[in-house]
């Protein structure tokens, strides 16, 4: 791990500071951000994700813990700020995992990951019912969608499976569990000593009373057809709440005031969400990281049960925004360089290098439009929006002799921006408007091509957001500044700038028109045989 020091903000007395923490799918950023929107230091390590037979997933909390605690000390030491100056910490996480925790939140066994479907089955069984919709029965469906806004997923890899798997499959960690936690709760947790949530992250679990913003009830019904007991869950504080002040030990361990207060967890998309500057409703943006969202604010609830898409309680008061979580999005590129190209076996490839983003930027960037006619299918763990399938699967279809990992390279990129287009259309109906520009953050908005690819594959200009892979702490710490009373929606809006607008080269229209109606097509027609080979018998 290395501190990598910022310098558009000098480090002075009359500054103010946030200490971000942002857990994500694959790595952990540390940053410390100050109120003019800058990041003054950072440092991001990898997470360990766990792949397990039968579908499963599964991260270690103590790795999260002492990456935490690791990183702020030297984002701290490398920043040289007055902790009087630092007033506050905030977290972010990924979304869609469960802790089990005990009474002291010490976690009582690995959590269990978004790309986790061992709870599948469980989400399926207390869904059934007749009249069927899409495997729910609909006296079921309605109630979870009037109450919640939301479902469990079929494919279990929400929180709510998570803990159904738990209860049913290791029952002997479900009767020690005191709560079960989303990952920024938990690291609040472990900061504070208070076990709390929020209605906005304990989404997931879809136990919750969603009918109000900022409602801090479970609900019996949903409880009941859950399966499952309230006493499980934790304590709930507004979304816009302070959990608790730093413990002692942390305090002293970390070099900070133990006054230090420590904000109300978000999840990463909203944050980014925040971070990309997208404060007004309908502004919408597309994030690629290791998962794929397209997301904005709206003022209203709602529910698209056919597309997977909901609108879910935002931190500020009476808004909402759109969840489009489409599932893997630079984990594809991940896999393809991890377990093709600089695979570890006895093929002998050589060992990934550091600028390995780079390079696969360039291959992509040497072959043409629509890749040679090749196709890349991005559901290596299943689709999500806008259409949850948990048997589809990944892989490159209409290869021939001439195919190169050029093609293939920038096949992948093609196939995500696909993906987004695919999802558009109902997310404009969703906001009952067009989308009319996008911005565009996350790691994969460091390609200029990439950029350029989903501006021509949607048909709209795409405005690549200024430091973006910072988007998601700088949320954080936005939103921290705007809980304490120190940034209004406008001030957080102009911490953010745009880098370069990319508008759609009409010269790729009709190629990319073909590409996306094929795309879709291979999906459509090959839903029985996706089935056929990922349906456990």
């Amino acid at each position: 791990m290395t501190v990598e020091p910022h310098h558009k903000t000098t480090p002075t007395d009359r500054h103010r500071y946030v200490l971000a923490i942002d857990l994500g799918s694959g790595s952990h950023k540390i940053a410390l951000v100050s109120d003019t929107g800058d990041v003054v230091a950072s440092t991001d390590e990898e997470i360990t994700t766990m792949m397990l037979p039968g579908g499963g997933a599964e991260q270690d909390p103590e790795e999260w813990w002492e990456k935490t605690v690791r990183g702020s000390k030297r984002v701290l030491k490398a920043a040289a700020v007055p902790p009087g100056n630092i007033v506050a910490i905030a977290c972010d996480s990924q979304w869609s995992l469960a802790v089990p925790v005990d009474e002291n939140g010490q976690h009582l066994m690995n959590a269990i990951h978004w790309l986790d479907t061992r709870g599948g089955p469980y989400n399926r069984k207390i869904v059934a019912g007749f009249p069927s919709i899409k495997g729910y029965g609909l006296l079921k469906l309605m109630k979870w969608v009037r109450l919640t806004g939301l479902v469990p997923t079929r494919s279990g890899i929400d929180s709510l499976g998570h803990v159904l798997f738990v209860k049913n499959e290791r029952p002997g960690i479900y009767d020690k569990t005191f709560k079960f936690l989303e990952p920024m709760d938990y690291l609040t947790s472990r900061m504070t000593g208070k076990i709390t949530a929020t209605q906005k992250t304990m989404v997931p679990f879809a136990i919750m009373d969603n009918r109000q913003w900022g409602g801090q009830a479970y609900h019996d019904t949903l409880l009941a057809l859950a399966g499952l007991e309230k006493e499980k869950f934790p304590q709930l504080i507004p979304n816009d709440g302070v959990v608790g002040s730093l413990k002692p030990d942390v305090a002293v361990t970390l070099g900070l005031n133990p006054m230090t207060p420590v904000i109300a967890g978000v999840s990463d998309s909203n944050a980014s969400l925040i971070g990309s500057g997208a404060l007004a409703d309908f502004e919408t943006i597309i994030y690629i990281g290791t998962s794929m969202y397209m997301t904005c604010h709206i003022p209203f609830k709602k529910t698209d049960v056919s597309h997977t898409m909901t609108s879910l309680p935002s931190p500020f008061q009476d808004r909402y925004y759109l969840l489009g979580e489409q599932g893997v999005g630079g984990r594809c590129v991940e896999f393809f360089l991890k377990n093709i190209i600089y695979a570890d076996d006895v093929f002998g490839s050589l060992k990934m290098p550091t600028d390995v983003f780079e390079r696969f930027d360039h291959m992509a960037s040497q072959a043409p439009a629509g890749s040679g006619g090749l196709m890349f299918l991005p559901w290596l763990n299943g689709s999500v929006v806008p259409d949850e399938n948990p048997y589809a699967r990944g892989g490159f279809v209409n290869m021939s002799l001439n195919t190169n990992r050029r093609h293939m390279s920038r096949a992948i990129m093609e196939s995500l921006a696909y993906n987004n287009r695919w999802t558009m259309a109902p997310a404009e109906k969703f906001m009952e408007q067009d989308i009319t520009h996008a911005r565009f953050s996350g790691g994969g908005a460091l390609s200029d091509l990439w950029a350029q690819i989903h501006a021509d594959v949607l048909g709209i200009p795409i405005h690549q957001v200024a430091d973006p892979l910072n988007t998601t702490v700088k949320g954080t710490a936005m939103l921290a500044f705007y809980s304490l009373g120190h940034f209004s929606l406008e001030e957080m809006a102009n911490c953010v700038s745009i880098k370069k607008v990319f508008q759609p080269d009409a010269a790729n229209k009709q190629l990319y028109d073909r590409m996306f109606a094929c795309y879709r097509s291979f999906y459509q027609r090959n839903k029985s045989i996706f089935r056929e080979l990922n349906c456990e018998k």
